[in-house]
């Protein structure tokens, strides 16, 4: 399971593999920016946050051109001088630079699709097709994560040391990945007491009881 995402300045790759989550991004002339395996263990919380931002140094810049491609057609509207056939293809090729240019920048610089994982921020574009298979793929990843979690950290051994267990229970269920009737219910059995059926007698609160 993967997602690509290619632009002009960058391209991103997401992976699941065996032991860990690959992320992967190169600038545009291909130098690695970040290529990393972060252990399933510190993937979750993982999350997608959608951000727009109007940088203001470039449309500082775009602003500029709008501005000097003004000036010049005031020119020669306002100067009783017949336009040349050159002249109208000159601007009507700026006006569509132009309106590549504010395009890529409204896709790739404005709006953003932003990953979150427990010790990585990785940002994207938030291009509208890749929107459906952008969430798709987190919540593959998650349910991919919880299952590997479940698998490896899950299961208990009443012989071996409690505390340590019950640590690793509260751990999964932090994450989402027990529920807390799982949780209840597994530390129960390693335990031997129902969690939180304590009593009082006397005033005084009391151990819970054993069920084993």
């Amino acid at each position: 399971m993967q997602f690509q995402q290619s632009q002009l300045t960058r391209s991103t790759q997401f992976a699941l593999r065996k032991d860990g989550f690959f992320v992967s991004q190169r600038d545009g002339r291909g130098a690695v920016d970040i290529a990393v395996e972060i252990p399933y263990e510190e993937v979750l919380p993982i999350q997608v946050e959608y951000r727009s931002a109007v940088p203001r140094q470039r449309l500082r810049w775009i602003g500029f051109g709008v501005w000097g491609l003004f000036l010049v057609l005031r020119e020669y509207f306002f100067s009783f001088r017949p336009a040349s056939a050159d002249f109208w293809v000159y601007v009507g090729g700026a006006l569509f630079a132009l309106s590549l240019v504010v395009l890529y920048v409204w896709q790739n610089w404005w709006h953003q699709a932003i990953i979150h994982t427990a010790h990585l921020r990785v940002v994207l574009a938030d291009h509208p097709r890749d929107r459906q298979a952008l969430r798709a793929f987190i919540k593959q990843t998650e349910d991919h994560t919880k299952a590997y979690l479940r698998r490896e950290y899950a299961p208990i051994n009443p012989l071996g040391l409690i505390e340590p267990q019950l640590r690793r229970l509260g751990w999964l269920h932090e994450l989402a990945v027990l529920t807390t009737p799982e949780a209840q219910a597994l530390a129960t059995r390693l335990t031997g007491r129902l969690p939180g059926r304590g009593f009082k007698s006397m005033g005084q609160k009391l151990e819970a009881l054993y069920v084993n």
